[in-house]
């Protein structure tokens, strides 16, 4: 077992001297946001094709080219260490354009996947001990809330998100 016993450990910003090579966990959790991005790219893909609404076929085109740019800027970090990152195990979306589910569907599975992703860089940061990596992710997450945000503006904007139950409004019961 190896302890750490140099702050420079931590480091990964410092444009002055090279960062350390990932870690274990690190890579894992890198390994991980990509699999699910190129996923979920592909699910974009075929959600664009067969899309009946303008609005949301563009919503899915924008998450097809979030997915690639999460994609592209994790798997810099592998590539620095000489680790190639995962290729697309989930196959390929078909040339079909016949919808197989509806608009509404296919955006509340596109919105929980979002948040998916949303606590998986989350994840990914808290767990990183080296700051380029946690800063990496925070600006891709700002960027995965946005694409989900655009959505949830989609859903309400077609009456197809359905409001979760809430805690009582103790302001208002105690008014009258």
């Amino acid at each position: 077992m190896k302890f750490v016993h140099n702050k420079n450990y931590l480091t990964g910003l410092n444009w002055l001297s090279n960062e350390r090579s990932l870690n274990t966990i690190e890579v894992s959790l890198i390994h991980h946001s990509i699999e699910t991005n190129l996923t979920g790219m592909q699910l974009m893909i075929g959600f664009a094709q067969v899309a009946h609404d303008q609005r949301v076929r563009n919503h899915f085109v924008k998450g097809m080219e979030l997915a690639m740019k999460v994609e592209t800027a994790l798997g810099e970090f592998l590539r620095q260490d000489y680790i190639e990152p995962p290729a697309t195990h989930a196959g390929k979306a078909t040339n079909s354009t016949v919808a197989p589910f509806s608009d509404k569907l296919m955006m509340y599975n596109t919105s929980l996947l979002s948040t998916f992703g949303l606590g998986s860089n989350a994840l990914g940061g808290a767990f990183s001990l080296r700051s380029d990596l946690p800063a990496k992710m925070a600006l891709l997450a700002k960027d995965i809330f946005d694409f989900a945000k655009q959505g949830g503006k989609i859903m309400v904007k077609n009456g197809w998100m359905e409001e979760p139950p809430q805690v009582e409004d103790r302001n208002q019961l105690t008014r009258s």
